[in-house]
């Protein structure tokens, strides 16, 4: 019962009697593996309708970019004071992040929720809604904010708005609790927990609160979209 773009690519060359697109490329008739029988393998394979590790990948090198080169972070991260000037910072802070801790929880998150909802909408979507979500999230919050922003939360939040729409009740578990929690009730705890309740009671912190929401809110917008067509 398993899906994924790979073996829907390969079952359909299988049919139609071509070379399989998969990344192990060799013909259906082909059996017996001679030392004559060449099979080539394209290293980024692992990435084809898997757009989601790919970004995945990239916001982990980016991170370790931060690391090593100076300056990198400040060349690309979302000012909202220059945003007019430098608009593709709105893209560009989404692959930074401000400390270890920030980029794993986000990519722990990401980790578990971006492939569902690419292989439930395409690989097409998944990316808008993604990068949209992104940019939503850092125009409200340079709206509402003068301080500079990184991070990828506003758009694992656009993320996880899309799928609460789209698969409301998909299982989730929130360690420690040993039950599953329907992911649109652990969204909307979330959100209120995370972002609403700082922003009501205006405890200070360093969380793009503002952000986080704007994505949430595109992410739910595309997945009421989306509903009709998936």
């Amino acid at each position: 019962m398993h899906w994924c773009a790979a073996l829907e690519d390969y079952e359909s060359d299988l049919e139609a009697g071509r070379t399989s697109s998969s990344p192990l490329e060799f013909k259906p008739e082909r059996s017996g593996w001679g030392p004559e029988k060449r099979v080539y393998t394209n290293p980024l394979g692992i990435f084809s309708g898997n757009y989601s590790f790919l970004l995945l990948f990239l916001i982990s090198i980016s991170f370790v970019l931060q690391l090593l080169i100076p300056g990198y972070t400040k060349l690309l991260i979302l000012n909202p004071a220059h945003v007019m000037e430098r608009p593709w910072t709105l893209v560009t802070h989404l692959f930074l992040h401000g400390s270890f801790m920030h980029f794993l929880i986000n990519m722990l998150v990401f980790f578990f929720f971006a492939p569902v909802l690419e292989r439930k909408i395409g690989s097409t979507k998944f990316l808008l809604i993604f990068f949209l979500a992104g940019i939503f999230a850092g125009i409200g919050y340079s709206l509402t904010s003068d301080i500079p922003s990184l991070g990828a939360s506003g758009a694992v939040y656009g993320v996880l708005g899309a799928l609460a729409v789209l698969m409301p009740k998909l299982k989730v578990y929130i360690f420690p609790l040993p039950i599953p929690v329907e992911i649109w009730i652990v969204v909307i705890l979330f959100a209120l927990y995370f972002d609403v309740l700082p922003i009501a009671m205006g405890t200070p912190d360093m969380i793009a609160h503002t952000a986080h929401l704007s994505g949430l809110l595109f992410g739910l917008l595309a997945g009421m979209s989306l509903k009709k067509t998936v």
